[in-house]
């Protein structure tokens, strides 16, 4: 069980430090948000940020983790959904600069309301490939997104689902240039 959450904590650094490189390279290319400016998307990180509050207020869940096929599953009190919602909030493709670089798609219903909307990115070079929004009488009912980045080391590909009140899962393929691939899942019902 010490080495699940060894590979566990080994494989969450080095997605952390994936993310800060890559978020790193975004910033200084000019492409910070512009508080003011009218969201060209789906608001999805004051989506989650919402979310987070709102969870907040009943901190409980179960956490199944599974590393390379080996899972551990445990009760936790006292979450900062904050912080563990930090992933998705980190997805967030509102930037000035990225307005024609998602392609968007959207389905209605019967009554003209949104059913869903799909972003889909046309630059290879940003991590943030696709975004889906179900919805319900106006409500988000699902949301699944997808990434990638990759270097001469490693591609790592990420899919991030969150179903309001049921919980969400964080899924993550890494595949070594040189070396072992590794696969973990993080999946929290609230």
């Amino acid at each position: 069980m010490n080495k699940i959450m060894l590979k566990l904590s080994f494989l969450v650094i080095v997605v952390l430090f994936v993310v800060s490189v890559f978020a790193c390279k975004q910033v200084a290319s000019g492409n910070t948000p512009n508080t003011t400016a009218v969201l060209q998307f789906f608001d999805l990180k004051g989506y989650f940020t919402d979310e987070a509050h709102r969870l907040n207020v009943r901190p409980n869940a179960t956490k199944i983790v599974t590393v390379n096929g080996k899972v551990e599953e445990k009760f936790i009190e006292d979450v900062d959904f904050t912080k563990e919602l930090s992933f998705f909030l980190d997805s967030d493709i509102n930037r000035p600069a990225w307005s024609d670089k998602y392609a968007i798609d959207t389905t209605f219903n019967e009554q003209h309301g949104v059913k869903q909307m799909a972003y889909k990115c046309l630059d290879d070079k940003l991590e943030t490939r696709r975004i889906i929004l179900d919805f319900e009488k106006g409500v988000v009912t699902n949301v699944l997104i997808e990434s990638s980045t990759f270097n001469s080391i490693a591609t790592f590909n990420q899919i991030l689902s969150y179903k309001p009140d049921i919980g969400y899962s964080i899924e993550s393929l890494q595949k070594m240039t040189f070396g072992e691939d590794s696969y973990f899942k993080i999946e929290v019902r609230i």
